[in-house]
C-alpha cells in the first residue's frame, strides 16, 4: 500500500516538472517574438538594405522626394565644367643670384608689393669683391695707356722728326735765296738746281721721319689706348651680368664695402615665395625669392574627351566664382593640353583672363563656361539628367535609381560630363527612361553613409 502511494507521489513530481519546462520555453519563444517585434522600423530597413541600395519607409522621407528621368536630349553645345585657378607662370620669376656668398639682410616679407628693381636682399660676395679689385687694375691701366698717347703726339719728344724739321727750313732758305740773286742777275742756273735738290731731300727726309714716329709710337700708344678700353669694358659687362652694375663712363667708387651685392626684383607684383634669413650662405644659381604679377592668371578647366576636340585656341569662356558672386569675367583658350588623363578621361585646357583687382587668388575654384558655339558647331541628342541628381560618395559620381518596390533605392555609380543649363552629360552608368532622384538625393546619401558606418565592425 506504502509502495503505490509512493509511485503515485514520484509521478505527480515528474509530471509538474515538465510542465514548468514545457512553460519556460513557451515563455521564451514568446520573449523572442515580442524582442523581434520592438525593433525599430529603421532598425529593420537597416538589416534589409545592402550596399548598393537604400530603402526608406514609403510614408516617410520617400514622400518628400523628386523624380526625373535619365532622357535624351540636346542641351546645346555650350560646355560648362570646373576649374581652378593658378598663377601665370609667364609672369611668375624667381629672383635668383648669381654670385655665392653670405645674405646681410632681407627687406621683403611674403605678400609684399615690389617694384621691378627694387632690391629685396642684399648679399656680400667675395667674388664680388675681387672683380671690383680687376676692374680697378683695368682703369688704372687705361689711364695709364691714355697718358702715353698724349705724350707720344707732342712734337717736341720727337727727336728725329725735329732734325728733319730743321733741314727742311735750311734747305727751304736756300732755295729762296739763290732765288733772289738770279732775279737779281747775280746767281747763276746751277745753283738754283743745287737748292731746289736740297729742299727736294729735306722735305722728303722731314715726311719720313715724321711718318715713322707716327705708325711707330702713336699707333703703339693707340693700341694700348683701346686694349685698356675693351679690358675695362669686358670687366664691367662680366659685373653687370652677375648682377653688379657699374656706371659707363665713371670710375669705380672704393670708398665703400666692395662685396656687397643687391638681389633685385625682376619683374614687379607679389612676394608668393621667401626661402631665405639674413646670415645664411647662398650659392650662386640657388633661387631665394618668388614674384608673381597677379594682374593676369590662367584658369585650369578640366574638359570630358567628348568635348575637347570641338574646343579652338582663342576661343572664349566665361569664368565664374562664388567668391566673386557679382561679376563673369571672360577669358581666351590659350593651351588644350594633347594628353588625357588616363583615370577622369579628361584634358587639361588653359583659359588667360585679366584679373583687376586681384579678386581672383590662385587655388580657388571656379566655374568655366564655354558658350553656345565654341564647343561645337552640330547639335545632338545626349543621355542627360538635372544636375541635382549626381552625388559625390569619396571619389565615386552616384545617382539613386527608384526601385520596383516604394521606398526602394538603388545606389548607381555614373560617369559623368560636362554640364550646361541645369543639365549633366551621362557618359556611362544610365539608360534613357530610368527613374532617378532630384531633390533629396543628398539625404540618400546621407543615409548610405550612414548605414556603411553601421556595417563597419570597427
Amino acid at each position: 500500500m506504502n509502495i503505490e502511494r509512493n509511485n503515485r507521489h514520484q509521478w505527480r513530481s515528474y509530471t509538474i516538472a515538465a510542465i514548468a519546462a514545457l512553460a519556460l520555453l513557451l515563455a521564451a519563444c514568446n520573449s523572442g517574438k515580442k524582442s523581434e517585434s520592438t525593433k525599430t522600423e529603421g532598425e529593420r530597413e537597416h538589416q534589409e538594405g545592402k550596399a548598393d541600395e537604400v530603402i526608406l519607409a514609403p510614408d516617410s522621407l520617400a514622400a518628400k522626394l523628386e523624380y526625373a528621368e535619365a532622357t535624351m536630349r540636346s542641351i546645346g553645345s555650350g560646355l560648362r565644367v570646373t576649374g581652378s585657378v593658378e598663377a601665370n607662370q609667364q609672369k611668375t620669376q624667381q629672383a635668383t643670384p648669381l654670385v655665392s656668398g653670405r645674405v646681410e639682410r632681407v627687406d621683403v616679407a611674403l605678400g609684399d608689393r615690389v617694384r621691378k628693381g627694387q632690391t629685396l636682399a642684399l648679399i656680400s660676395s667675395p667674388q664680388i669683391a675681387q672683380m671690383h679689385g680687376k676692374l680697378h687694375e683695368a682703369e688704372t691701366k687705361l689711364h695709364l695707356a691714355e697718358r702715353e698717347l698724349e705724350r707720344v703726339m707732342k712734337a717736341e719728344n720727337r727727336a728725329e722728326v725735329l732734325k728733319a724739321k730743321a733741314r727742311l727750313d735750311q734747305a727751304e732758305a736756300a732755295l729762296n735765296r739763290t732765288r733772289r740773286l738770279i732775279g737779281l742777275g747775280a746767281g747763276a742756273g746751277k745753283d738754283l738746281i743745287a737748292a731746289q735738290t736740297e729742299y727736294n731731300t729735306a722735305q722728303a727726309e722731314y715726311e719720313f721721319q715724321n711718318n715713322i714716329a707716327l705708325n711707330r709710337q702713336v699707333a703703339e700708344a693707340k693700341a694700348a689706348v683701346e686694349t685698356a678700353k675693351v679690358d675695362v669694358a669686358h670687366i664691367r659687362h662680366e659685373m653687370k651680368a652677375l648682377g653688379a652694375p657699374v656706371a659707363e663712363g665713371e670710375q669705380d667708387d672704393h670708398s665703400h664695402d666692395t662685396s656687397l651685392i643687391a638681389l633685385t626684383a625682376p619683374i614687379s607684383g607679389a612676394v608668393m615665395e621667401r626661402l631665405v634669413n639674413a646670415g645664411a650662405g647662398v650659392e650662386a644659381g640657388k633661387p631665394l625669392l618668388t614674384i608673381v604679377d597677379l594682374s593676369t592668371v590662367w584658369v585650369i578647366a578640366n574638359v570630358p574627351e567628348t568635348q575637347i576636340g570641338a574646343l579652338r585656341l582663342g576661343s572664349r569662356a566665361k569664368i565664374s566664382s562664388i567668391a566673386i558672386p557679382d561679376e563673369t569675367r571672360s577669358g581666351a583658350i590659350t593651351y588644350i593640353d594633347p594628353r588625357l588623363n588616363e583615370e577622369t578621361r579628361t584634358a587639361k585646357v588653359r583659359v588667360e583672363l585679366a584679373n583687376p583687382g586681384e579678386r581672383l587668388k590662385t587655388g580657388m575654384f571656379v566655374e568655366v563656361e564655354f558658350p553656345e558655339g565654341a564647343a561645337s558647331t552640330q547639335k545632338h541628342e545626349e543621355l542627360v539628367i538635372p544636375e541635382a541628381a549626381i552625388q559625390r560618395v569619396g571619389e565615386r559620381a552616384v545617382v539613386f535609381v527608384a526601385g520596383s518596390e516604394p521606398g526602394h533605392f538603388n545606389v548607381r555609380e555614373v560617369e559623368a560630363g560636362g554640364s550646361s543649363n541645369g543639365y549633366t552629360r551621362i557618359l556611362n552608368g544610365l539608360k534613357a527612361g530610368e527613374r532617378i532622384v532630384t531633390k533629396g538625393s543628398f539625404t540618400l546619401k546621407a543615409q548610405l553613409q550612414k548605414g556603411e558606418m553601421e556595417d563597419d565592425p570597427h
